[in-house]
């Protein structure tokens, strides 16, 4: 197994987050210029996730001010981005944190336009309460912080802030030697120097909200800042014990020192930005580290032929890939003796080997560190198999003996296995040890996976194929004795079976033909027609079978004798018509529905009188000695008669006895009433049949005096004809 050179010390983290502890971890303020003295100003607040105080604030208070006067010029509120978590990294990678420590952190960005100034400005963030697990300073939890940077005088151009170039980390190590850069960059090249420098102390517990002693002062005070003193014997230059001391280089901002000791402790990384020997402005990184005992954490691991079976049996060339915890730069060796270039400082190399073999390879993770691992695993360097086989026989179910030949790269002393089928009852032979199996058929039409197993020195390779197994095209139906009535239709199904698609040719015996499986044809005139079929495949068991007589279908005529009826259009004080047929044969039966309920059967004329008017079909509905029936119709009108009764008079007087008055028609279509006066007004229209008039103007205005009035009907009768009739009524009261 792997060379594992992990000492797992005992995470005596002396963190005792307590539930009731306070929030805050740190923060930092740094500024970008946009252009036309617009900035982009980036606050950046820390939290302990373990913590139980206050959550992330929705938006941050950031006062700006004269740097000379301390005067606020502008309050502005910021709302918080996504909160996000710290990387678990103690700046050391051979050393791992311990799972209990967790800091998350969230942005507060925003953009400002500021006047043109010869003083400049002062950038402010003010935040209570730190962790009261806190070391290094007494009643930890009764401080705040205060963030701050400057903007220099704007009049002769805009100026960018240094930018950090990473996190901090969320853990030093206790009893380690530190070498942990905390560095910024400059976008305008200015000159930079790091320095461990005053904590700043803003906020407090009082509870009037937005006040300089709130957790949230709103704005943020001025300058200048109440600097929290440390517990001795820490001292700002010296912020956490240790031998040496942790200091920070004033030129490359590499945090180093041995800390002795283990808690939480709040540190604070100055970078002054210098430009012609003038000092610009000075970030600040307000940080609370947490050293804690660390565990050795490097370990090699190479991706081995076990772990990746793709790797097995591949070639002399072959890519080597690593799995490595916590390494970040590696030493190859893949031990061939019969070269001296063997060796790779790549994460994931490849290496063409000399020869066939087995091989030990080496992997050292980091090599040269006191934690630096070693993992060794043998490769099996021989080419790939690369199994397969080759088929002959015949792929019907009637030919078959199929003959397998295995193809491939392999030793003398290869094992060789073959399966043939799911089961011992898909083929004659279902498992066979060699290289030539003897012929193989298989019971039935289907597909049938046949594997071949091959074991040669430390390879092994399973090829796998599907062998296909046809059985013939054949014809089931039999369409003889089939028999119907001109039009006859008729579909077609063969029920033809095939393991692979079959085409179809149908010569119907009338002429047509038809490509489709199932076709559907109709036979339009009677006669004995023989039908033909031929189906055949081109793929599979390929072949062509000719029906060339699978039945006659006999299509036998229906009854075609025509009928008159005289007249067509009768109304219903004549409505009698005469019914003629001819031309029939003596073998059919046939009969007259009148569609009024009467039937008349056999008789070739009779008359017939309907009792009421409407519209009636006549049919003739007749069957001959083959059975095939027949139906003709015909159309008949009986109208009704046009009657027109108007009454003289009438007496709307309210004794339920002759109240209104309206014509009364028979045999129309369309129906307009006017009665006007003797002045020619008209005093009530419809051209409802059914409607009366009341006496009234329109049946709901005043009532019409006691008159003669003139009556105008305007109608169409049952032929469409127009009809007026005039007249007039007395209205007597």
């Amino acid at each position: 197994m792997k060379a594992l050179k992990i000492t797992l010390f005992a995470i005596a983290l002396i963190l005792d987050l307590k539930s009731n502890a306070a929030h805050l971890v740190g923060g930092e303020i740094t500024y970008t210029c946009v252009g036309n003295n617009v900035y982009q100003i980036e606050l950046i607040v820390y939290r302990d996730c373990n913590s139980s105080g206050a959550q992330l604030d929705n938006s941050a208070s950031i006062g700006i001010f004269n740097a000379t006067s301390g005067v606020l010029i502008n309050n502005i509120q910021v709302n918080k981005g996504p909160t996000q978590s710290l990387p678990s990294n103690t700046g050391n990678p051979c050393l791992l944190a311990p799972p209990n420590v967790c800091t998350e952190y969230a942005k507060y960005i925003a953009l400002v336009t500021l006047p043109v100034s010869s003083q400049g400005y002062s950038i402010a963030y003010q935040r209570c309460c730190r962790n009261a697990t806190i070391t290094n300073i007494n009643n930890p939890d009764d401080w705040g912080m205060t963030i701050s940077a400057k903007i220099p005088p704007n009049d002769s151009g805009c100026n960018n802030s240094p930018q950090w170039n990473t996190t901090p980390p969320i853990v030093l190590c206790s009893q380690e030697n530190l070498n942990i850069p905390v560095t910024a960059n400059d976008p305008d090249n200015d000159s930079l120097h790091y320095s461990l420098c005053k904590v700043l102390h803003g906020g407090g517990k009082s509870n009037q909200q937005g006040s300089l002693n709130s957790p949230q002062p709103n704005p943020p005070g001025p300058p200048p800042y109440v600097v929290i003193p440390y517990s001795l014997p820490n001292t700002i230059s010296n912020p956490i014990p240790g031998t040496p001391p942790l200091s920070i280089n004033g030129q490359t901002g590499i945090l180093s020192g041995k800390i002795s000791v283990t808690g939480q402790y709040v540190v604070v990384i100055c970078v002054e930005e210098w430009r012609n020997g003038v000092l610009l402005n000075t970030i600040r990184r307000d940080y609370q580290f947490n050293v804690t005992s660390c565990s050795v954490s490097i370990w090699a691991d190479i991706i081995s032929e076990v772990d990746d079976p793709t790797q097995l049996c591949i070639g002399t060339t072959v890519p080597f890939s690593e799995n490595s915890f916590n390494a970040t730069f590696f030493h190859w060796d893949f031990g061939d003796p019969n070269s001296t270039s063997d060796t790779s400082n790549l994460s994931n190399p490849t290496y063409t080997f000399t020869d066939t073999g087995v091989y030990t390879v080496t992997l050292i993770a980091n090599p040269g560190w006191p934690c630096a691992d070693t993992d060794q695993v043998d490769f099996h360097i021989y080419p790939p198999i690369n199994a397969s086989f080759q088929i002959n026989g015949g792929v019907c179910t009637d030919e078959q003996a199929f003959i397998f030949t295995p193809n491939g790269n392999w030793y003398p002393d290869k094992t060789i296995e073959w399966t043939f089928g799911n089961s011992i009852i898909d083929a004659n032979i279902f498992q066979f040890t060699g290289e030539y199996p003897p012929p193989i058929t298989f019971t039935k039409a289907g597909n049938y996976p046949v594997k071949l197993f091959i074991k040669s020195k430390a390879c092994e390779e399973t090829y796998i194929d599907t062998v296909k197994v046809y059985d013939r095209p054949k014809i089931v139906s039999d369409f003889s004795g089939i028999i119907g009535c001109d039009a006859f239709t008729y579909e077609f199904d063969a029920k033809a079976t095939g393991s692979t698609n079959l085409s179809y040719l149908w010569d119907f015996g009338d002429g047509d033909t038809s490509h489709l499986e199932t076709p559907t044809h109709t036979y339009n005139s009677p006669g004995l027609f023989d039908v033909k079929l031929m189906i055949w495949t081109i793929d599979g068991c390929i072949d062509t079978i000719y029906g060339n007589y699978i039945g006659a279908i006999l299509v036998n005529p229906r009854p075609d004798f025509p009928f008159s009826v005289s007249p067509l259009k009768v109304n219903i004080y004549k409505p009698e018509v005469a019914v003629q047929a001819s031309g029939f044969n003596i073998d059919e039966i046939f009969y007259f529905d009148m569609g009024d309920s009467t039937v008349y059967s056999q008789q070739d004329f009779f008359l017939h009188k309907y009792q009421d008017t409407g519209n009636f079909i006549i049919k003739r509905i007749a069957v001959n000695q083959f059975g095939c029936w027949d139906t003709l119709g015909q159309l008949i009108r009986v109208d009704p008669v046009l009657n027109i009764w108007t009454p003289k008079a009438f007496t709307p007087d309210n004794d339920g006895k002759n109240e209104t008055f309206r014509p009364v028609v028979t045999g129309f279509n369309n129906y307009h009433l006017s009665i006007v006066d003797r002045w020619g007004n008209i005093v009530f229209e419809s051209i409802d049949a059914y409607e009366e008039w009341n006496g009234k103007i329109h049946n709901s205005g005043i009532e019409c005096p006691q008159d003669i009035y003139t009556w105008r009907l305007f109608i169409l009768d049952f032929a469409n004809s127009p009809k007026q009739e005039y007249g007039k009524v007395l209205l007597y009261r």
